[in-house]
């Protein structure tokens, strides 16, 4: 696997409310981060039992070039740390009546960060929701006198498929930004995370409390992209990386048509356009993406296919880039498009690429940049796309005319953020 390692590795030697927490020093040192809550922390419901906690490992080691130690007491999942806090059913209270002793278990030197997560279980159990909201301020309070040094990093709840209990949520989670805007003005180190508006109803599993795979993996990207500030030492971060190798993320689907029109299959039965990772062609590992399809309609012809599902939170100055290799002019009507939660895509945005040809699949071919039987860069300034967030990568082939076969293959896909 290529490692994508950014310049310098870091340690904390005590984190700051500033919008850097890090100093540079040696790859050696990692950053003990401690998961806190419950099930959720626990990764009760995930297929590996790792919830969150190993994708947010391999953000961190694998995109940015940071090396992390979990901390805790107890160990779930089938990952390389399983170190963890989730101590399921557990409400505020309980969680507060063992974190001095989970902090002070962590060793001679305390957490870094401390990723906190409670008051689901107050919510589904109808226990002093009240006074919930000031538990949990107490329950930072406390973390932050025994771990004095830590950036506390503060989640809101996850939605719940119980219309009584998810009420309870999103009264509990509207007092939760005040509380850590209050403690943050106030110089603690103590930041917001926003779980519940990252997930969608179809991100809760069939239990109606926690995440699907795909809903822990955005809770992996949540917390990724709000620890840029505190992590980031005032350098890019990188939000997605793919080389389509073995231990990076893989396809959430593969061959999977979103919206198509007069495409068809390449060859040998296929009647559709293909989307899939392949050991045949690449641009630096031995893995790419294949695409290819055919084109029935001189009149426009389109066929857009899922890829990834993501949360990635785009800022001004966010870039993209992949790079592309058709086998044949039709194949050069392709690029990638990045579909967000707010309707928007970046095929309709405007936004464009190193040439100025808009980052649009017919476009891309009309531009006459990209090269067939090579590899082509493409990079876009994604600053139309500010503010709002990506929920999934997907491929498109879009051409007004000509009609006839259409091949290649795409790698090494990266979507960046600026310095904070």
């Amino acid at each position: 696997m290529r490692r994508w390692l950014l310049a310098g590795a870091v340690v904390l030697t005590g984190l700051v409310a500033g919008p850097s927490a890090v100093t540079e020093a040696a790859a050696a040192t990692p950053v003990r981060i401690l998961p806190l809550g419950a099930s959720i922390t626990w990764g009760t419901a995930s297929t590996d039992g790792n919830g969150y906690r190993e994708e947010l490992r391999r953000h961190l080691a694998d995109d940015a070039g940071i090396p992390v130690d979990f901390v805790g007491s107890q160990q779930s999942g089938n990952g390389p740390d399983r170190d963890n806090e989730g101590h399921p059913g557990y409400r505020i209270d309980q969680v507060a009546a063992g974190a001095d002793a989970w902090i002070a278990a962590a060793g001679v030197t305390p957490p870094d960060v401390v990723l906190l997560n409670a008051g689901t279980n107050d919510m589904i159990q109808n226990y002093d929701v009240a006074n919930a909201p000031a538990r949990l301020s107490a329950l930072i309070d406390q973390i932050l006198r025994a771990a004095p040094a830590a950036t506390v990093m503060v989640s809101t709840l996850v939605p719940n498929r119980d219309a009584a209990v998810n009420a309870r949520v999103t009264a509990f989670n509207a007092k939760v930004p005040g509380i850590v805007q209050a403690k943050a003005a106030a110089g603690q180190r103590v930041r917001l995370v926003d779980f519940y508006a990252n997930l969608a109803p179809a991100d809760i599993g069939a239990d109606g409390i926690h995440p699907t795979d795909d809903g822990y993996s955005k809770l992996a990207n949540a917390w990724y992209s709000a620890l840029q500030p505190v992590l980031g030492a005032g350098r890019p971060w990188p939000l997605f990386r793919t080389d389509f190798g073995a231990t990076v993320q893989q396809l959430t689907w593969t061959d999977t048509v979103q919206g198509s029109s007069n495409v068809g299959g390449y060859c040998c039965g296929l009647t559709k356009m293909e989307s899939g990772r392949r050991a045949e062609l690449a641009h630096g590992g031995t893995y790419a993406l294949l695409y290819s399809g055919n084109d029935l309609s001189a009149s426009g012809s389109y066929s857009y296919n899922r890829l990834y599902n993501v949360h990635l939170a785009i800022t001004a100055g966010t870039t993209l880039t992949y790079w592309i290799y058709p086998q044949q002019a039709n194949g050069t009507y392709v690029a990638l498009d990045l579909f967000l939660t707010d309707g928007r895509s970046l095929r309709d945005s405007g936004a464009v690429d190193q040439y100025g040809v808009r980052a649009h699949p017919q476009y891309q071919g009309q531009g006459g940049r990209l090269l067939t039987g090579q590899w082509n860069r493409v990079t876009v300034n994604l600053t139309p796309l500010a503010g709002g967030t990506v929920d999934q990568i997907r491929i498109g082939y879009d051409q007004p005319a000509n009609t006839g076969l259409f091949r290649g293959y795409l790698d090494d896909i990266d979507v960046t953020r600026p310095v904070a």
